[in-house]
């Protein structure tokens, strides 16, 4: 549970290299902070990254993964696969993730979908989690909109639900963010950058981060209608 807590917004995805087919993606790297308050507060950094390749017709298969390390902790990672349907007016599909930290294993799954308009997207997730390591399992859902100041600068924001029982006990919890990112019209680098707050039972959680990505498939609006677009929307869901 502590775990999912610190570093849920910390361990979103790493793109698979060598795959040949891909049609856009990025990696990057990221820092950023968490604070549970009371001096409970960790630095943390990493690498993430997302790729997408076509499979017939329609379908998409998307690979999201990150590892995420700190001074205070050890270091995690997350893999999180995807095959959905997409066309120009929406995606539909289905994800399935593993996250793992001291020795400490949780297996997701889960259905998405997004909705296009001409500058933004609605996206949607719903998921269920078990990590049998500490006797836990939990559902959520997790709803993110997308605005496009223009083709190579992003807004979001996002609000999530989740319930996880510990056995002892089930805590609710709801997590509100805010982020964006800007990609250079002149060489493919951008800046990321997020805010969230996640309040549960026993208190909140405060995470902020910012990063930088080296981006390859044209603009980030590309990527959001043809490329690796849903590491954001699964990420609340990859860690307990």
């Amino acid at each position: 549970m502590r775990n999912w807590i610190l570093g849920a917004a910390a361990l979103l995805a790493v793109a698979v290299p060598g795959v040949a087919a891909a049609q856009t993606g990025y990696v990057g790297v990221n820092y950023g902070n968490a604070d549970a308050g009371a001096g409970n507060d960790q630095d943390f950094y990493g690498a993430e990254g997302a790729v997408a390749f076509a499979g017939s017709g329609s379908i998409v298969f998307e690979v999201d993964a990150a590892v995420v390390d700190s001074d205070d902790t050890d270091s995690a990672y997350g893999l999180t696969g995807h095959v959905y349907a997409r066309n120009d007016n929406h995606l539909f599909g289905g994800f399935i993730g593993v996250a793992d930290s001291d020795d400490s294993t949780t297996w997701v799954g889960g259905l998405e979908a997004n909705k296009y308009f001409t500058n933004w997207t609605l996206a949607g997730a719903i998921f269920y989690g078990n990590n049998d390591d500490a006797d836990a399992d939990g559902y959520g859902v997790n709803v993110e909109a997308r605005a496009f100041v223009h083709d190579n600068f992003r807004l979001n924001a996002n609000i999530g639900y989740a319930n996880v029982d510990a056995g002892a006990g089930d805590d609710d919890a709801m997590l509100y963010g805010v982020g964006g990112e800007y990609q250079f019209a002149s060489y493919p680098v951008s800046i990321v950058a997020g805010y969230n707050t996640l309040d549960f039972d026993g208190g909140d959680v405060d995470t902020w981060t910012i990063g930088v990505r080296y981006n390859w498939g044209g603009t980030l609006r590309d990527r959001d209608r043809s490329g690796a677009s849903q590491a954001s929307l699964t990420g609340v869901s990859s860690v307990f």
